[in-house]
């Protein structure tokens, strides 16, 4: 209930978070971000939270808070930039963002986020392309569709980079 006002400097938060969550014993890597999308202080650039999040294996959920009842069209312009961002880093990580408007609402987003994780299955593939030259490999994941099985969706990164080592 606490209003925000000042700095935000989210791009430098998400890296810092992803670097502790990669320090973490589980193998499976996840990151909640709470906020608006908005940044005006971070040191490192929409650009480089973009690179680092495809090498990173930390996959980023984000709840968007928005703010009923703006009525300038700047302010509007830039709640729908903040969220489209937040919606791009969450699914180049193979995540998914969510966008609430009140405290029930977040607490419905947290505990759907919750849910997902539990449900989600893990994948492992071997590139036939033996190559360690660390170059980006595009990637895409389908799921085949039977009779018997109820619909399922598929959220994956778009690709990787081939180890150096």
């Amino acid at each position: 209930m606490v209003a925000a006002h000042g700095e935000t400097a989210l791009y430098d938060a998400v890296l810092l978070g992803v670097e502790k969550v990669r320090q973490g014993r589980h193998r499976r890597r996840a990151l909640l971000v709470i906020s608006d999308g908005q940044d005006n202080a971070s040191l490192y650039t929409l650009e480089q939270l973009r690179q680092r999040l495809k090498e990173s294996d930390v996959q980023l959920y984000c709840v968007g808070i928005g703010r009923p009842g703006l009525s300038e069209k700047a302010e509007k312009r830039q709640e729908m930039r903040g969220q489209m961002i937040l919606d791009e880093i969450a699914r180049m990580t193979g995540g998914r963002a969510f966008f609430v408007n009140s405290a029930s609402e977040l607490e419905q987003a947290a505990t759907r986020v919750a849910l997902e994780l539990r449900h989600q299955y893990s994948i492992g593939y071997t590139s036939t392309n033996q190559r360690r030259d660390g170059k980006w490999r595009k990637i895409r994941v389908r799921v085949s569709r039977s009779a018997w099985t109820p619909e399922r969706s598929v959220r994956a990164r778009d690709g990787y980079y081939a180890a150096t080592y």
